[in-house]
C-alpha cells in the first residue's frame, strides 16, 4: 500500500508548480480538507451528514410528497438550484479525473511525465468534494499559449494594413494580427483548451518507461494511452460561464433568429460549427420542398388523376431540390471553412495511431521506431466470419419484426367493432421497435469496429459511419419498401412512413434532451436508480392504503345508511379510542408507522442528498432534539390555509376532536403538537415556509463547477446527429410521391431539433475539445448516394403504383417499363448537369485562396534571399 501522505504531497508540490493560491475550485482550505481525508480522518460535515442518513428512510418523505403537492414534489427532486449551489472555477482550461481508485504513486508518476516533458503546463491537484476523486487542474500562459500557437500552426485573423485575411501565427511576426496587444481577446477559450490539449496528447514516454503494467513504447503518447486504459478517468475542458450564457440568450433561445455560427465556432470548435451551420442550411431548404408539398396535397385530394399528376410531380421536384440542396450546401462549407480558416488545412502525412489499438510490436519501416502491427488479414477475417453473420442477423430480426407488426395490423383492421384510431397501434409499435433497434445497432456497430482494430482514428470513423448508415438503412425503410415494392400499397406506404417519420423524431428529441440531464443527476446522486425504486414503492402504498381506506369508508356509510335510513352523524360506531395519526393526508396510519414517520422527519429532510456534502452553518446535533413543529414537512406555502393538506377530514372538527382527546391523556407520548399547530394555523400564517425552499435554510450544498461538469455525461459526437438527419432526408426525399407532407414535418422538427441540440450542448454536456475540419466529411457522400438512390425509387413506385397508367392509358406494359426507364436516366441526367455546372467553390473564395498563396511564395522568396544574403 502506498504511504498515505503521498497524496497531500503530491497537492501541495503541485501547487507550488502552478504558481496559484489555491483557489483553483472556487473553496477555502480546500488543501486542508484533502490532506486530512488522505491521511483517514472524517470530515465533520460528512460524519454529520452519515448520522443522519443511517437514522432515515426516504421513503417518509416521498410518502408525504405525493398526498397533495405533486409539483412541488418533482420540482424537490429535478431541480439542483433548490438544493446546489456551483462555486465557479477560476484558473482553469482543463480538468483530468481520476477513478476513486487511483493510488498515490500512478498521480506522482504522472504529474512528474507532464511537469519534465511540458514545463509550459501549470497544474494544481485539488480531490472533489461529492466523489472524493482526484483532479488535475490545468492552464497556462499567455507566452506559452503564443508558442503553442505557432507549433500548432493555428490560423489568426492579420490587421488590414497587413493585408487582413487569415495566417498561420508566427511568434517573429505577432504584431500584424489583431488584437495581440489583449492577452483576454487574442485567444479564445477554446483555443487556449486546444493548445494545452496539443502539448498533453504529444507528451511521450521514453524508452523503459512503466506505469505498474503498462508498458509504454518509445515515442508513444502517454496521456492517450491512460485515457484508453482507464487511469486517467475523463479529460475535458471547463464551460466559460459568460460566454455560454451569452450562447443561451442569443441561440438556444433565440428560435426565430439566425444561429450566430461565428460564436459557436469559437466556443464549440469548427467540426460542431459546421454542423449546425449544415443543419441550419438544411431547414431553411426544407422549406421549398415543404410549401410545394403541402400545396400538392391539397390539391390532390380533388380527384384521382389530380393526385397521380401531383404524384408525378413532386416525385420530380424532389430529386433537383436535393441536387440543388447537395451543391449550394458546397458552396456555403467552402465559404464557412475559408472564414474559419480550415479551408486549406493540410493533411496530416504521420497520423498518429488509435490509444485503442492493439498489435505485435515491430520496428516501423517508415520511421524506424518501434510501433505495433496488426495483420491485415485478421481484419478481413472478422469482417467476413463476424461481422458479416451478425449484420444478417440483424436483417433477419427487423424483418421478422415487420411482418409481426403488419400481421397485427391486419388482425386489427378485419375487426369492425375497434375504433379507427387503433388502426395506427401497430404502426405506433413498429416505430417503437425501430426507435429501440437504433440504440441496440448502434452498440453492435461500436462493438464491431472496435474489434476490427483500426490503426488510424480517420479509418476508425468512416469504418464506423458505414456500418451505422447500413444498420439505419435497413432498420428505418425495409418496411416502407416492403409495403411500396412487395405490397404495392400506396395509401398503407403513406401512413407508415407517417407515423415513422414524426413518432420517431418526437422519440429521439425528447431523449436528447432528457438522457443527458438524467445522467447528471444519477451522478450527482440525485436521481440514482434507488431513489427512483422508492419512489415507486412510496407512491403505490400512498394511493394503495387510499383506494383500500376509501372502499371501506363508502362500505362503512353504506351499511349505515341501510340501518337508519337517513344520514346522520355516526357515534359511538367505534368502540376503540382514536389514535394518534388516524387521518394524515388522506390515508391511515398505524401507531407505529405514525412515530416512525416522525422521527424520520426530525433526523432528516431531503434524502436525494444523501451522498453530497453540506456546508453546516448553524445547524447543530441540538436541533434534532427540538419538537416535530419546527422540522416537520407540512408541505404548506406562504398563504396557503392549511386545510388544503388533509382530503378526508374538516379542519375545525377534527382539531376538535383531536384537542379533547389529547387533553384527557397524561402521557407526554400521546400529546401530539400538531392539533395545535393546525389551531393556530391563521395565526402563525406569516411565519410558515414551504419545506421544499424555505427562506432560513442555512444548509446548502457547495459544489464546484469543475465537479459538476465532471458528473455529465460526455458529447460523443456529431455522428449520432448526423445520422439522425440523414434518416429523416431519406425518408424525405425516397417515399416524397407517397407522402407529400413529408418535408412539412421534417420542417417543423428540425427547428426544434436545432434548439434542443443547441440546449443539450448548453447545459447538460460537458464542453468538448474543438477539431478543425473543412467539411461534412463521409456524410456529404451519404447524402449524395440517398439523392441517386430516390430517383430509382420514385421512378419505380411511380410505374409499379399506376400513377403512369392511370395518365396515360394508351401505354402498353412494355411502354410503360420503356417510360420509366426513360425518366430515370433524365433524372439521373439533370442531376449529374447541375453537379457540374455549380462549383463546389465560389469565385470569391477562389481568388482570396489565390492571394493567400501568393504572399505565401512571396514570403518564402523574400526568406531566401534574406538567408542567402545573411
Amino acid at each position: 500500500m502506498e504511504h498515505p501522505q503521498a497524496a497531500g504531497r503530491a497537492a501541495a508540490d503541485a501547487g507550488a508548480d502552478g504558481g496559484s493560491s489555491g483557489t483553483a475550485d472556487g473553496r477555502d482550505g480546500a488543501a486542508e480538507r484533502m490532506e486530512r481525508t488522505v491521511r483517514g480522518e472524517p470530515d465533520t460535515a460528512t460524519h454529520h451528514q452519515q448520522q443522519q442518513s443511517s437514522s432515515s428512510a426516504p421513503s417518509g418523505v416521498l410518502d408525504k410528497l405525493f398526498g397533495k403537492r405533486l409539483v412541488l414534489a418533482r420540482h424537490y427532486i429535478i431541480s439542483r438550484k433548490s438544493w446546489l449551489r456551483m462555486v465557479p472555477t477560476e484558473n482553469c482550461d482543463i480538468l483530468m479525473t481520476f477513478p476513486g481508485t487511483t493510488d498515490d504513486h500512478t498521480l506522482l508518476w504522472l504529474l512528474n511525465q507532464i511537469r519534465v516533458g511540458i514545463p509550459q503546463v501549470s497544474i494544481q491537484v485539488r480531490q472533489h468534494q461529492h466523489s472524493q476523486a482526484y483532479a488535475f487542474f490545468i492552464t497556462t500562459t499567455f507566452e506559452n499559449l503564443l508558442r503553442g500557437a505557432e507549433q500548432m500552426s493555428m490560423f489568426k485573423t492579420v490587421k488590414p494594413q497587413f493585408g487582413g485575411g487569415m495566417r498561420r501565427f508566427s511568434c517573429e511576426e505577432d504584431n500584424i494580427y489583431e488584437n495581440i496587444e489583449s492577452e483576454l481577446c487574442f485567444f479564445t477559450s477554446q483555443e487556449r483548451q486546444s493548445i494545452i490539449k496539443y502539448w498533453l496528447d504529444n507528451l511521450r514516454a521514453k524508452h523503459g518507461d512503466v506505469l505498474h503494467n503498462i508498458h509504454f513504447l518509445e515515442g508513444q503518447p502517454i496521456v492517450p494511452e491512460l485515457v484508453a486504459r482507464g487511469v486517467i478517468h475523463q479529460m475535458f475542458p471547463l464551460h466559460e460561464q459568460r460566454i455560454l450564457n451569452q450562447l443561451m440568450t442569443s441561440w438556444v433561445q433565440a428560435v426565430c433568429e439566425r444561429q450566430p455560427l461565428d460564436d459557436i465556432c469559437d466556443y464549440f470548435g469548427v467540426k460542431i460549427g459546421m454542423y449546425f451551420a449544415w443543419l441550419g442550411f438544411y431547414t431553411n431548404s426544407l422549406l421549398y420542398p415543404a410549401v410545394i408539398g403541402f400545396l400538392l396535397w391539397i390539391l390532390a385530394e380533388a380527384d384521382q388523376t389530380s393526385q397521380d399528376i401531383c404524384c408525378v410531380v413532386f416525385a420530380l421536384f424532389n430529386v433537383v431540390w436535393a441536387t440543388l440542396f447537395l451543391e449550394r450546401w458546397k458552396r456555403r462549407e467552402a465559404e464557412l471553412a475559408y472564414r474559419w480558416g480550415t479551408l486549406d488545412t493540410p493533411a496530416e502525412s504521420l497520423e498518429e495511431p488509435r490509444p485503442q489499438f492493439r498489435g505485435v510490436k515491430r520496428c516501423s519501416p517508415i520511421t524506424g521506431c518501434e510501433e505495433f502491427y496488426y495483420p491485415p488479414w485478421k481484419r478481413a477475417a472478422f469482417r467476413w466470419l463476424v461481422s458479416l453473420p451478425i449484420c444478417l442477423l440483424c436483417l433477419c430480426f427487423v424483418f421478422f419484426a415487420m411482418l409481426l407488426c403488419l400481421q397485427l395490423q391486419e388482425v386489427v383492421m378485419e375487426i369492425q367493432e375497434l375504433a379507427g384510431i387503433t388502426r395506427f397501434v401497430p404502426k405506433v409499435l413498429l416505430a417503437i421497435t425501430v426507435t429501440i433497434c437504433d440504440e441496440v445497432y448502434k452498440k453492435i456497430a461500436y462493438w464491431l469496429n472496435d474489434m476490427e482494430n483500426y490503426r488510424l482514428q480517420s479509418t476508425y470513423e468512416n469504418n464506423l459511419i458505414i456500418k451505422m448508415v447500413f444498420f439505419e438503412f435497413i432498420n428505418s425503410y425495409l418496411s416502407l419498401f416492403y409495403i411500396g415494392f412487395y405490397l404495392k400499397d400506396m395509401e398503407r406506404l403513406k401512413e407508415m412512413l407517417a407515423t415513422l417519420l414524426i413518432f420517431r423524431q418526437f422519440l429521439q428529441n425528447i431523449k436528447e434532451v432528457l438522457q443527458p440531464y438524467l445522467y447528471e443527476q444519477n451522478k450527482l446522486g440525485v436521481f440514482t436508480p434507488k431513489v427512483l425504486w422508492e419512489l415507486l414503492q412510496s407512491v403505490l402504498l400512498k394511493y394503495g392504503r387510499l383506494a383500500v381506506d376509501k372502499a371501506q369508508a363508502s362500505m362503512t356509510w353504506y351499511s349505515l345508511l341501510g340501518q337508519r335510513g337517513i344520514p346522520g352523524p355516526v357515534t359511538n360506531c367505534n368502540p376503540e379510542p382514536k389514535r394518534k395519526g388516524d387521518l394524515k393526508a388522506g390515508f391511515r396510519l398505524s401507531e407505529e408507522e405514525w412515530e416512525m414517520n416522525d422521527s424520520i422527519m426530525k433526523h432528516r429532510k431531503v434524502s436525494f442528498t444523501e451522498k453530497v456534502n453540506y456546508k453546516d452553518v448553524t445547524t447543530k446535533t441540538h436541533r434534532e432534539d427540538e419538537s416535530f413543529l419546527e422540522d416537520s414537512p407540512t408541505l404548506v406555502e406562504e398563504g396557503m390555509e392549511s386545510s388544503c393538506l388533509f382530503d378526508s377530514c374538516d379542519e375545525d372538527s377534527d382539531c376538535e376532536s383531536l384537542a379533547q382527546e389529547n387533553a384527557g391523556v397524561s402521557s407526554p407520548k400521546e400529546s401530539d403538537p400538531l392539533c395545535q399547530r393546525r389551531k393556530n394555523a391563521g395565526e402563525d400564517k406569516d411565519n410558515k415556509k414551504s419545506w421544499i425552499n424555505p427562506p432560513e435554510e442555512t444548509k446548502t450544498v457547495n459544489l464546484t463547477q469543475a465537479e459538476i461538469e465532471s458528473c455529465m455525461k460526455t458529447y460523443e459526437g456529431t455522428i449520432q446527429d448526423y445520422q439522425e438527419m440523414f434518416i429523416q432526408f431519406g425518408y424525405v426525399v425516397l417515399f416524397s410521391s407517397a407522402f407529400p407532407l413529408a418535408a412539412m414535418c421534417a420542417l417543423i422538427n428540425n427547428i426544434i431539433e436545432i434548439r434542443s441540440d443547441a440546449l443539450k450542448l448548453c447545459t447538460s454536456m460537458q464542453r468538448p475539445f474543438g477539431q478543425r475540419v473543412e467539411n461534412i466529411g463521409q456524410w456529404q457522400t451519404a447524402m449524395e448516394a440517398m439523392g441517386l438512390i430516390a430517383i430509382i425509387v420514385n421512378c419505380y413506385l411511380i410505374g409499379q403504383c399506376g400513377q403512369l397508367q392511370r395518365l396515360f392509358p394508351w401505354l402498353s406494359p412494355e411502354m410503360a417499363v420503356v417510360s420509366i426507364v426513360l425518366l430515370e436516366h433524365v433524372a439521373v441526367l439533370l442531376k449529374y448537369i447541375i453537379h457540374v455546372a455549380i462549383p463546389d467553390i465560389p469565385g470569391w473564395v477562389a481568388d482570396e485562396m489565390a492571394k493567400l498563396e501568393y504572399r505565401r511564395r512571396e514570403a518564402f522568396k523574400s526568406f531566401h534571399s534574406s538567408s542567402s544574403g545573411g
